[in-house]
């Protein structure tokens, strides 16, 4: 059998497990905040143009420092939803399976 039945159990524990949730929320609203924190640099600048301004904060180490923990956090994001979708495939390969050996022991 390629998905045992104990490896079910690790499978339901990804799938229950809520962490997943927190770690998108976290990106997301990271990502969602980087227009703000960008908003707050440029108007600390004393440059005359908008794209100097942009140009100013862009640089900032607050900026990259933010720009670094959305990358983190992405990085978190990307890996529980490809744990998840992982749980979710040997699921379906055990149902599947399982569905495979009902309809042969119907056959008999």
């Amino acid at each position: 059998m390629l998905v045992s039945d104990d490896d079910m159990h690790d499978v339901l524990a990804v799938l229950g497990d809520e962490s997943g949730a927190a770690h998108r929320a976290a990106h997301e609203y990271l990502d969602a905040l980087t227009k703000t924190v960008l908003a707050e640099l440029m108007g600390e600048s004393d440059a005359k143009s908008a794209t100097e301004r942009e140009q100013w904060a862009r640089a900032q180490t607050r900026f990259k420092e933010h720009l670094a923990k959305v990358g983190q956090a992405a990085k978190f994001d990307y890996q529980w939803r490809q744990k998840y979708a992982a749980a979710n495939s040997k699921l379906e390969v055990w149902r599947t399976t399982n569905a495979n050996i009902r309809a042969a022991e119907r056959l008999r």
